[in-house]
Parts: structure tokens; C-alpha cells; sequence
């Protein structure tokens, strides 16, 4: 909620000025409480008495928000480590702490008009994780309920714009996927390709799923992306054009699987295309934390092994995207 200085209207101003009041009272008390029952740390002192001294003032100023901001920060994590230590990350926030904190959180970037200054890296990267949390791990609502033409396809669709991009800048003979699970994407793919007038889609997967869409351009593989046989039945496929090859890697999210697909699967993207590796932000970058070696894992483990690959970052445009650090261009 923006202060009382930012809002031109007197009811407004005055409405804002109640609420910082209230929030940062509640919040003084609320702490204040838990003083009786052990000795606060040296953060959470701080975070209250700078809450108590805008609380006496009736209101939380620009100048009280950014420096409230990285305080509320430490104290979170002072927060987060015990709920976790307590094996009770869902309990990570309380529920008094949730006003003042949007607050503090809304001092970070105050976005004015274009063009303004961008705000340092580190608040730009608080941002994204922020939303890029709420976004993944609010899954029913976000990427598991996002459909193409009735068909299921689990992407954010700010990377699926990226991903048009690519293909127009490219216009490939040849798009191998791996992961087809319910046949969404590679019918995203096969109709952007349509628009082009060019290309055909491989897709490859271990599970036979029914009710797949079929299109003229797309051709379903079911085995292992790093089986063999089908690496060869995907080199049969590939274009005698000389056009480019670009892949896509959404199959087994583990590291060792994924750095097996990176160095067969790799050989086939032509000078100057791309292969993207997917989902490179479970495992903490930033969600799932706790998922083990994946994706970015094999990334790292892959361009340490080869110099013919580089992060394009100029694709992570939007600032938030499923796959940091994946969208890697074969430069030689």
C-alpha cells in the first residue's frame, strides 16, 4: 500500500494513515509480547523499535519503508530458519507480520513512469523470486491449469513468447523435444511452425499417453531420450537442408539425466540455434528447494565440459522464466 505522501486525495492520505498506525501497533505488541517470553534478537529489537517509532508517527514514510525493508528481510530469515529447524515452513510468517512486511516489500521498487531508473540487481532479483514463487508453487491456479487449444502444456507462457521468438529468428527445419507429456507444446510448436511455412516436430517420451493432438508436422517417439535407438531414429529425422535444429529438454528433471541428454542430444543443434534446458529453477533457483540435482546442475556440469555452448541471457528478458541459465546457443 503506498504511504500517505504518495496519494494526492485527503481521504485517502488519511485512510493510509490510519493503517500504518494500526498495522505497525499491532505488530509493536505482537513482538513486544513475545519479549516477556525470551530474549528477542538483536533483529528483531531493531525491526520493532524502527515499527514503534512509525507507529508513534502515525505513518510509514518512503524513507521509514526503505529502511524498513532490509531489517524485515533479516528478521524473515531469522523467521524462515527456525520454522524450518521446527520442520514447519508453512507456519514461516506470522499472521500480524503480513501487513507491515507487504509494506516494507513495496519499498523495494516504486516504479514511477517509463523510462526510470532500474533498481539495483539484488531488488530486481528479489522481485522476480518473489513472483516466480508465487507463480510455481501456486500450481493448480498458474502452469497446471494453462491450456493451448484444449490441450494441456505446462510452460509459462512468458517463456512460450520467448520460444516464438526463437523460432522465427531461427525458422528450424527440425524441433526435438523431449517430454511430450500431454502433447501440448509440441502442438504449440507444430502450429507455429505452420505459420512459418516450415519445419517439423520430433517429441520424445517414456509414458504413451492417450488422446495426444496430431498434427501433420509433429511425430511421436515413446523410449528414453538418451536411449540409442531412438537418438538414431531422431538423426533419421533430421532436416537434409542444411536448416537449423533446436531442442527442447523436458524430460527427467535430474541432474544426471539431463547432463545424458545434454551430450547426445547437443550434437544435434546447429551452429547459432539453441538448446533449452527446462526447469533449470527447481532446486532453489529459486523453487522446490529441496529437490536435489537438476536441471541447472547439469547446466553448470555441461558448460564446464564444452566451450561450443553459451547462456543466452538476452531470453530471460521478462525477468522471470522457467529455465535461467537454459537457453544455451551453440556459438561454435
Amino acid at each position: 500500500m503506498p504511504s500517505a505522501s504518495w496519494v494526492p486525495d485527503p481521504l485517502r492520505r488519511e485512510a493510509a494513515r490510519r493503517w500504518d498506525a494500526a498495522s505497525t501497533g499491532r505488530v509493536t505488541t505482537l513482538v513486544r509480547r513475545g519479549r516477556r517470553r525470551g530474549r528477542p534478537s538483536p533483529v528483531e529489537e531493531t525491526v520493532v523499535d524502527e515499527l514503534a517509532k512509525a507507529a508513534r508517527k502515525g505513518q510509514l514514510s518512503p524513507a521509514d519503508r526503505a529502511k524498513l525493508a532490509p531489517l524485515v528481510a533479516a528478521y524473515l530469515h531469522e523467521i524462515a530458519a527456525a520454522a524450518t529447524a521446527e520442520g514447519e515452513e508453512h507456519r514461516a510468517v506470522p499472521e500480524d507480520l503480513v501487513e507491515p512486511i507487504a509494506q516494507a516489500f513495496t519499498a523495494l521498487y516504486q516504479p514511477v513512469k517509463d523510462p526510470s531508473p532500474e533498481p539495483p540487481a539484488p531488488i530486481v532479483q528479489a522481485i522476480a523470486d518473489q513472483y516466480h514463487r508465487l507463480y510455481y508453487h501456486r500450481a493448480p491456479r498458474t502452469w497446471r491449469n494453462t491450456f493451448y487449444r484444449g490441450n494441456r502444456i505446462l510452460k509459462l507462457p512468458l517463456d512460450m513468447w520467448v520460444y516464438g521468438e526463437i523460432l522465427w529468428d531461427l525458422k528450424p527445419s527440425l524441433v526435438v523435444e523431449t517430454g511430450t507429456r500431454y502433447g501440448g507444446s509440441a502442438l504449440w510448436f507444430a502450429d507455429q511452425l505452420d505459420l512459418i511455412g516450415h519445419g517439423r516436430v520430433v517429441t520424445v517420451d517414456i509414458d504413451d499417453l492417450q488422446g495426444r493432438p496430431e498434427h501433420d508436422r509433429i511425430t511421436y517417439l515413446l523410449g528414453s531420450s538418451t536411449d540409442p535407438g531412438i537418438v538414431d531414429r531422431v538423426r533419421e529425422l533430421m532436416p537434409d537442408d542444411g536448416g537449423h535444429v533446436l531442442v527442447v529438454l523436458d524430460s527427467d528433471h535430474s541432474r544426471d539425466h539431463v547432463l545424458g541428454e545434454l551430450r547426445v542430444l547437443s550434437e544435434l543443434v546447429t551452429t547459432g540455434s539453441y538448446v533449452i534446458v527446462e526447469d533449470t529453477d527447481i532446486n532453489g533457483h529459486p523453487v522446490l528447494p529441496k529437490f536435489g540435482p537438476g536441471p541447472m546442475e547439469a547446466v553448470d556440469a555441461f558448460l564446464a565440459e564444452t566451450d561450443r555452448f553459451e547462456p543466452d541471457e538476452s531470453r530471460e528478458k521478462y525477468y522471470v522464466t522457467q529455465n535461467p541459465r537454459g537457453y544455451l546457443r551453440r556459438v561454435r
